[in-house]
């Protein structure tokens, strides 16, 4: 049977992409890969000797990478460390018991200035999260954002300051400085000298229930 002529052709139910709405979701997919990697595959710094109470896996992992960075000699590693060096877990571990102590307010800020720092490497041209760049990029970057001030100056004086504040609190860091640690055990209080255990000091001590002059 022949088609007739007149009859209109049937439309296809199938719709072809146009060229922009392809590179539209292209680029979408590439967006969606992108935050992926930039929000996603932390190493879990938990163990069953401790689990972090207010910094998340991922706010270790650039405290760690900062510390790593910042100070001379440091392991640049999660878990990397040294007879005088703690690892970044341990400097993170420090900062963690700090935190706890902080004001609400304060803590929302903090977690605030880890996201810049991990992600406000796209502001300085990298596609890399501030965790998978290298120890020198990493350093660059975190000077950068000093000498940009305003905020960026302050987060990353808010890095370096948890970062020193991890590591010396660590009592690995302790030696080689000289430090002894903090008195945890402080000697017992002097003895109340008695006219009878002053010795040739006896007349300097006043008689049991003597008051100052000019008290009631």
């Amino acid at each position: 049977m022949t088609k007739d002529k007149n009859e209109p052709e049937q439309k296809s139910n199938h719709r072809h992409l146009s060229r922009r709405q392809f590179l539209g979701l292209s680029a979408a997919g590439v967006a969606a890969l992108a935050l992926t990697g930039r929000t996603c595959f932390y190493e879990d710094p938990t163990s069953d000797a401790w689990s972090q109470a207010v910094l998340t896996d991922w706010e270790i992992a650039v405290l760690a990478a900062a510390a790593g960075a910042l100070i001379p000699d440091s392991p640049t590693e999660l878990r990397q460390a040294s007879a005088t060096s703690p690892s970044g877990l341990q400097v993170a571990q420090k900062v963690d018991t700090f935190l706890q102590g902080l004001p609400f307010t304060m803590l929302v800020e903090i977690h605030a200035m880890f996201g810049l720092i991990e992600h406000g490497t796209i502001l300085n041209g990298s596609v890399l999260r501030f965790t998978r760049l290298s120890p020198p990029k990493r350093l660059a970057y975190l000077q950068r954002l000093n000498e940009m001030g305003s905020k960026f100056g302050d987060a990353f004086r808010g890095i370096r300051d948890l970062s020193l504040l991890g590591w010396y609190a660590h009592p690995k860091t302790w030696e080689p400085m000289g430090y002894d640690g903090p008195l945890l055990v402080r000697p017992a209080p002097q003895p109340v000298q008695t006219p009878q255990s002053a010795g040739k000091y006896a007349r300097l001590i006043a008689p049991a229930g003597t008051r100052p002059k000019g008290t009631l």
